[in-house]
């Protein structure tokens, strides 16, 4: 009835996954010394202004690439040439140091920060004080309450799902469902690492979004394994699974398939500034139909074949 044994090599799948979650968070903090910073969550500078036409983001780029200032740059609207600066606190000392090599006749005093930068940008780029929109230092204080609103929902939406899944089939079925969830936010926060993307709010929507999708997908291979199981308390369980598996195959991969047609659309064609989102979502589309495979089915077949030898 199947062509595929996908529980035969669990134990392989499931350590290949230990080892590349653990590689990813090994570098992560041995090489880099942790997630890297960003503005929403560690706090800095951010300013938006109006730039002259004959100026662009690539200008904007450049300007900060020779001074060694950590900015990240985005095109608020087009037609006004209206762009949005977010400098780090990393780079604070470097704005100290360009602003006082401004000719004492053209600069006004301040001891904030944020004025320095602010008239640091005037001098360079010749900008009255009106095409200064907005000017504010940002605090991490909103950070920490976004990183402890995501764990908090992560573990509830963990808890609704063992739940959930306990009392709609088994409890087997729940706790594969629930440990393959947290294996693919770990392998997903490996990657964000290892890659050193910057934390924002839209990097916790695509978590968020990935644990949907993924739980989804979840369910109906093991509602396909409760249906088959129905009846068949002689069969061992692999066999269940490994046919069921192969009857949700094609409707995993179409799906998968369909789903990643979009997010790649918005990583070619898209904003710039959802090339962080769409590629966190793309990798996590393609976690979650691995893990509803070759780790979640697999754990529950593990702890099923455990509670028997327990109880035997």
């Amino acid at each position: 009835m199947y062509n595929i044994n996908f529980t035969k090599y669990k134990y392989f799948t499931l350590s290949i996954s230990f080892l590349v979650i653990v590689f990813g968070f090994v570098v992560t903090f041995s090489k880099y010394g942790g997630f890297a910073h960003s503005l929403d969550f560690n706090g800095g500078l951010r300013t938006v202004v109006e730039l002259p036409k004959d100026k662009s983001r690539t200008d904007l780029e450049s300007y900060f690439q020779s001074k060694k200032i950590e900015a990240v740059v985005i095109l608020l609207e087009k037609e006004k040439n209206i762009f949005q600066l977010d400098v780090g606190l990393g780079s604070l000392s470097t704005i100290e140091t360009l602003y006082k090599e401004i000719p004492e006749e053209k600069r006004e005093t301040s001891t904030s920060a944020i004025d320095r930068f602010v008239q640091l940008l005037r001098f360079e780029f010749s900008l009255p004080k009106e095409k200064v929109l907005s000017a504010d230092q940002v605090g991490a204080v909103v950070g920490g309450e976004l990183t402890e609103v995501g764990i908090t929902l992560l573990l509830t939406t963990l808890g609704i799902i063992l739940l959930y899944l306990s009392i709609r089939s088994q409890f087997k079925f729940a706790l594969a469902s629930a440990i393959a969830l947290v294996h693919d936010i770990l392998m997903t926060l490996a990657l964000i690492g290892f890659l050193q993307i910057k934390p924002s709010v839209p990097i916790i929507a695509a978590l968020l979004t990935l644990l949907g999708y993924s739980i989804n997908d979840k369910i109906v291979v093991f509602d396909r394994i409760r249906e088959n199981a129905h009846g068949k308390d002689n069969l061992a369980l692999s066999n269940i699974i490994n046919v069921s598996i192969s009857q949700t195959l094609g409707r995993t991969i179409n799906t998968s398939f369909t789903t990643m047609i979009s997010v790649v659309a918005i990583i070619v064609g898209g904003a710039a500034e959802l090339y962080d989102f769409a590629f966190i979502l793309l990798f996590g589309v393609i976690v979650g139909t691995y893990s509803s495979i070759y780790i979640a089915a697999p754990i529950s077949e593990i702890y099923d074949r455990l509670r028997k030898k327990r109880f035997a």
